[in-house]
């Protein structure tokens, strides 16, 4: 399959609108902020990195659910291996690049946010109060068309992280059904375009069912959003604690002691995060969503102990002249 760039030219084009509307944003506040022009006469000041005194690491620990959240999704890119002309280079280099632009992004902006509203009570109640930080910033800080620049940039980039996770999702359901883990089905793609038509039907069904269900259960778009979030930020947590204790395997038994303590410091901090997700228990009906990820890990566990027998069943089939299925 060759034929991804269409999809992902169109995600670039959206998340790059909404990216350059932001950094316009940003400038503009740090420039007012710097000249003393800023509404409600907010100042340039260091209390943004400082943390107040008395809160204690379980909340830093639930805050930093916020950037796990915001960086989850480089690793997507592995999704697209078998499509990229230089997998080896091109993957770990597009995850680089994602993690170095991202750190730098977000905290210049959560920064211009926080700033933006004031880093006294009244500022940080109206920031974790606002529906839509930027545009409320854009509104007091610019005017209205940016604001609504803004907006509808914020939709588009909805458009393209949906975009994005259909996307991979589908790859990897092709994945699964190419090397037997799932109905074979899944790895049948079109002749036309190389897309896995049927795990992208399937991705797109599981959306559609997910997102009536919320509707019809009366949660509001934005507590289904926290809802799904919550749930792929556990298992993004459960994954990096894994990958990490994986790297620190690796080097302690090539004898790179010092490579282990990274990923190390990365475990531990991952897996605090994850603790404090799930004790003390949190309020309904989050304190239901650890099950939910629960019965996903353990599906999977169960899919990997199974797959050296699934896996000597598709060799054999392969043995026997048969192919993954194009149509």
């Amino acid at each position: 399959m060759r034929h991804i760039r269409p999809t992902t030219r169109s995600l670039l084009a959206l998340e790059g609108v909404s990216v350059l509307l932001i950094v316009v944003l940003m400038a503009v506040i740090y420039a007012r902020l710097g000249t003393g022009t800023a509404p409600g006469g907010q100042v340039l000041t260091a209390d943004v990195v400082r943390l107040p005194a008395g809160v204690p690491p379980s909340a830093v620990a639930l805050a930093a659910t916020a950037g796990f959240l915001a960086f989850a999704g480089f690793e997507s890119a592995g999704s697209l291996g078998e499509e990229s002309r230089h997998p080896t280079q091109a993957i770990p280099r597009a995850m680089v690049v994602a993690i170095g632009i991202g750190a730098v992004l977000y905290v210049a902006c959560i920064a211009a946010q926080s700033l933006g509203f004031g880093t006294d009570s009244a500022g940080v109640a109206a920031l974790t109060g606002s529906d839509a930080p930027l545009g409320e910033l854009a509104q007091s800080y610019v005017g209205a068309p940016l604001a609504d620049a803004l907006n509808i940039g914020a939709m588009l980039s909805a458009v393209g992280a949906g975009l994005g996770g259909v996307t991979v999702a589908a790859r990897m359901l092709f994945a699964f059904g190419r090397d037997g883990l799932a109905p074979r089905r899944l790895q049948e793609v079109s002749g036309t375009t190389g897309v896995p038509r049927i795990a992208l039907a399937l991705e797109m069904a599981v959306c559609l069912v997910l997102l009536v269900a919320f509707r019809l259960g009366g949660a509001t778009a934005l507590h289904a959003f926290f809802y799904l979030a919550t749930v792929g930020v556990l298992n993004l947590l459960v994954m990096y604690v894994l990958t990490n204790l994986g790297a620190v395997r690796r080097a302690g038994g090539a004898g790179r002691v010092g490579a282990a303590v990274l990923p190390a410091a990365g475990a531990l901090v991952a897996g605090y995060v994850l603790y404090r997700h799930v004790w003390p228990v949190p309020a309904p009906p989050y304190r239901f969503l650890p099950y939910v990820v629960a019965g996903w890990l353990a599906a999977g566990l169960a899919l990997t102990l199974l797959q050296p027998a699934l896996v000597g069943r598709v060799a054999a089939g392969l043995g026997t002249g048969g192919e993954p299925q194009r149509s």
